[in-house]
């Protein structure tokens, strides 16, 4: 899996591309605590190229959105792929998150 990302004004975008499962959660978990040791609080998963995702990959937002909604932060996510966002919506995830058709759209929104 390959992580991309940009830092905007309000706003960390994390690209996904590949898949995140059991091998490459580790590597995100940890990409993204750099992320959010370095105080950014707004991050915006782009999952326009994540082509799947595995309970431990969803374990692994769900911690993050834990722990950046208790410093004040949010996650948002943009561009989930129909594989993606039908195991988001399986376990109830696009209820809970905010998520935007794309990536332009969401950072107008945020």
């Amino acid at each position: 899996m390959q992580i991309k990302t940009e830092e905007h004004p309000n706003v960390t975008i994390v690209s996904l591309c590949g898949r995140l499962d059991s091998v490459t959660t580790p590597a995100f978990e940890s990409s993204i605590a750099r992320i959010v040791a370095s105080g950014r609080q707004r991050l915006l998963i782009d999952c326009s190229e994540l082509r799947y995702i595995s309970s431990m990959g969803i374990g692994a937002m769900v911690q993050l959105a834990k722990t950046l909604e208790a410093s004040g932060g949010r996650l948002s996510f943009a561009g989930l792929t129909q594989t993606v966002r039908s195991v988001f919506e399986m376990v109830g995830l696009l209820t809970i998150f905010r998520v935007y058709p794309s990536r332009q759209e969401a950072l107008l929104a945020e």
